[in-house]
């Protein structure tokens, strides 16, 4: 790692832990572009869009597991959204593919607004499947 930061590819925190015991930790770099602070072991990260790869691996378990199927319309989980959740699945969601209108324009500050926004919107930007838009609501409504 120290090799990979002084090439300047990593910049970040480690911690390898076996059975409950940290083996090695170390802080390599800073805490933003500016490089005014130096990282450490209490710095806190903003994990920004790394999450939603494990919105889609729990669903993929669930699917397997037969407890939820890719092609249940989302309208089966009794969200209270419009007339085009009967149209959108959960693959819909999880490849992008659902035509939910953008949800970041409006800058929802929490879930209750992220609902009134999804709830109050009564048309799609496209028929789900036939094209793509990379978009928070889709991992919201995940």
């Amino acid at each position: 790692m120290t090799i990979s930061y002084e090439r300047g590819l990593f910049n970040g925190n480690i911690l390898v832990a076996k059975n409950n015991k940290i083996i090695y930790q170390k802080s390599f770099g800073f805490t933003d572009e500016t490089k005014q602070t130096v990282l450490n072991d209490k710095s806190i990260f903003n994990i920004g869009s790394i999450a939603k790869e494990f919105n889609a691996v729990a669903i993929m378990i669930l699917v397997e597991r037969g407890l939820l199927n890719l092609d249940d319309k989302i309208s089966k989980f009794n969200l209270e959204l419009p007339k085009w959740s009967e149209k959108v699945t959960v693959r819909h969601l999880i490849n992008y593919a659902s035509g939910i209108p953008p949800i970041e324009r409006l800058k929802p500050e929490n879930d209750v607004e992220t609902w009134n926004i999804l709830r109050s919107n009564d048309s799609l930007l496209f028929e789900p499947g036939t094209s793509y838009r990379y978009d928070n609501g889709n991992v919201f409504l995940q």
